[in-house]
């Protein structure tokens, strides 16, 4: 029996001993150093991307072909599309989109295509590749692909180079030989501006313009329907159908709606960043523009200028637009762990590196006294650096 209590003594006096030095080593509460940034700003999340549009037409009834694919950078005089008044069948159309592709590619090129190579078992095994590809540019009737891949294997033979220019020039005749077929009259469609090419209507190009937006009430611009895209390239038309549209890719906007306080903080900048929350890197500068009179919800309309390219604004019309004002990076911290020194603004937090606490100066950059926290770093001149510790130190004992 007495053999018994003296273990349980010796346990209970381990178990405060531990507990001592726990108490001694370590606060009753601290928080671990982590880096953070704080954004100030609002979400918008029914924002709309609005750019300078310019909407073409067909001249005529007819099947629609558009030459440029989407997200095409379009210069000034750039034939778009074109629509056939007579017999264009489906095929036709797509000999013509395989040849055009085939053409774009052969341009992106910076260098020749140079096929002959002194290896002998290379250009049997190159000539050998090109032949297994043949059944298939057969089976789909292919007939561009299948005299490119005829040409190269004899070029590969002879020991000669096609040349870039030369495979874009025998592409050409071919297209010219189909659309020689296809019976009726055609109607060219040329660019008037430089931009981003679109074959998606939306009803929406000439309602979303900064200058019309300004005349509308925010329940109006929340209300807005856009129409369902339409998309009617290889489609039969009718005259004066829009057909496809060119975006201003140097200039875009971004409308919305918010509450009067967050329009009156916009009042007061010129600038912004908008960040937007389902893409990825998308951050861009934005030019204050416009911020209208409160209703009598108290919400009101901004418009937000971006003079900076960014390919996902041209594949988006509603997007979920993160405004913000100001970032700060440093430590969150809760707003009593930071103390007070000597002096104007001297302040300073106590932290730890293993069992050594310090005081360590640092400069408050933001506080949300809502929230409780702050935001802060390490004073340049501090004897006591922040971010050589492990903890913060956020009550007492």
């Amino acid at each position: 029996m007495k053999k018994f209590l003296i273990i349980v003594i010796s346990l209970v006096l381990l178990a405060v001993t531990a507990y001592g030095i726990a108490y001694f080593v370590m606060p009753v509460s601290s928080i671990e150093l982590n880096q953070y940034t704080h954004s100030v700003g609002f979400i918008c999340d029914n924002a709309y991307i609005v750019r300078e549009e310019a909407v073409y037409y067909s001249d005529a009834e007819g099947v629609v072909y558009n030459i440029a694919s989407n997200g095409d950078r379009i210069s000034l005089n750039t034939e778009i599309s074109t629509v056939y008044s007579g017999n264009a069948n489906v095929d036709a159309l797509k000999k013509l989109n395989t040849i055009d592709l085939q053409i774009n590619k052969l341009k992106s090129n910076d260098h020749s295509s140079k096929l002959y190579n002194t290896d002998s078992d290379a250009n049997e095994n190159r000539i050998a590749e090109k032949i297994s590809e043949l059944p298939q540019h057969a089976q789909d009737d292919n007939v561009a692909e299948v005299r490119n891949i005829k040409d190269t294997i004899n070029a590969i033979r002879s020991g000669n180079s096609l040349s870039t220019d030369e495979q874009i020039n025998e592409l050409k005749t071919e297209r010219a030989r189909i659309e020689n077929g296809i019976s009726g009259k055609k109607y060219d469609i040329i660019s008037e501006h430089s931009g981003i090419f679109s074959p998606y209507i939306d009803g929406l190009e000439f309602v979303l313009v900064p200058d019309k937006i300004e005349q509308l009430t925010p329940e109006q611009l929340l209300n807005i329907e856009s129409d369902k895209s339409e998309y009617v390239n290889g489609k039969t038309v009718s005259s004066g159908t829009p057909v496809c549209k060119i975006m201003n890719n140097h200039t875009w906007y971004i409308a919305g709606v918010t509450n009067k306080n967050y329009a009156e903080q916009l009042k007061s900048r010129k600038n912004v960043t908008v960040r937007f929350t389902n893409v990825t890197d998308s951050d861009v500068k934005a030019e204050v523009i416009y911020t209208g009179e409160a209703d009598d919800n108290e919400n009101c309309i901004f418009i937000l200028k971006i003079s900076s390219y960014l390919e996902s604004a041209f594949s988006y019309r509603n997007v979920s637009a993160h405004i913000v004002f100001e970032e700060y990076t440093g430590y969150k911290v809760p707003v009593d762990s930071i103390r007070t020194g000597d002096g104007l603004n001297n302040y300073y937090v106590i932290a730890r590196e293993g069992s050594n606490s310090y005081e360590c100066e640092v400069d408050v950059l933001y506080t949300d006294a809502t929230e409780g926290f702050s935001v802060i770093t390490a004073r340049n001149d501090a004897k006591f650096k922040l971010g050589a510790m492990e903890r913060i130190v956020t009550g007492e004992r």
